[in-house]
């Protein structure tokens, strides 16, 4: 009996540190040079309108996500990435935007502690939108 418990455990010890594993990566993607987002078209629904400033803790990225879709988007990130001048990526960070994204509005993000560079690119990485309790079920 003690022999199962530890064996369930230490499985559930696995799986939690598996999961932890996963932050910041949709469906097990994870950002690079080439892949800026989890959703390809993500453009299509959303708009950003951002500026990079340096701070004494790293350079922070703060402005606006654009919902451009009728429907609110929630569990929204936003990934920063600096850029050599090659347009490698020397460092990156994916933040969460705070709240939903309403409809046909905006709402405020900050990507903090990146590293100073030069150039820097901001995409949604992941979202998804809210649907309404009266919206016909697929």
């Amino acid at each position: 009996m003690a022999q199962r418990t530890f064996r369930t455990l230490g499985g559930l010890v696995l799986l939690g540190a598996a999961v932890a594993g996963c932050t910041g990566a949709a469906a097990g993607v994870l950002p690079s040079d080439s892949v800026t987002t989890a959703i390809q078209g993500w453009e299509h629904w959303f708009r950003l309108d951002w500026a990079a400033q340096a701070k004494p803790a790293g350079s922070e990225i703060d402005g606006y996500i654009y919902n451009n879709y009728g429907a609110s988007a929630s569990n929204v990130q936003i990934l920063a990435q600096g850029l050599d001048g090659a347009g490698n990526v020397v460092s990156q960070k994916i933040a969460w935007v705070q709240g939903t994204v309403p409809g046909f509005n905006r709402a405020y993000f900050r990507v903090a502690g990146l590293a100073p560079t030069d150039r820097y690119r901001v995409s949604v990485w992941a979202f998804e939108f809210v649907r309404s309790p009266s919206a016909p079920q697929r």
